[in-house]
């Protein structure tokens, strides 16, 4: 329990410091761009999180395809890992899926939140 609380919580810092990066590049962008008004940041920084949560969400759908392809598995038959082996594998690859849309889907609410904290204050 303890181990996966620690997860979580390394998920979410990756997430959050990922997002404020993130946050900091669409911003220095909208300066170089002529934005001007909070506005313009507010919705730059909305599009950027929500494009960032879709990228997560599609980048996990495309590991679970891949992960029932029957070239993958017969692949994975036709080598010498043992039963356990391909299902701690396959454990693995299940969670590499989450931990994206997890770190992901933080990044974007980070961005989102700042969004409508920059035209609460400014706009």
């Amino acid at each position: 329990m303890k181990a996966a609380l620690l997860h979580i919580l390394r998920v979410v810092a990756a997430g959050l410091a990922a997002g404020s990066a993130f946050g900091l590049v669409v911003g220095l962008f909208g300066w170089v761009s002529g934005w001007r008004s909070a506005l313009e940041f507010s919705n730059g920084l909305f599009v950027a999180g929500s494009a960032i949560i879709i990228f997560g969400m599609l980048s996990a759908w495309g590991g679970f395809t891949s992960r029932g392809s029957f070239a993958l598995t017969y692949t994975q038959t036709a080598s010498d890992m043992s039963l356990a082996e391909r299902a701690k594998w396959t454990a693995i690859e299940v969670m590499r899926g989450y931990n994206v849309v997890g770190t992901a889907t933080v990044m974007g609410l980070a961005l989102i939140a700042l969004s409508v904290l920059t035209y609460t204050l400014f706009g």
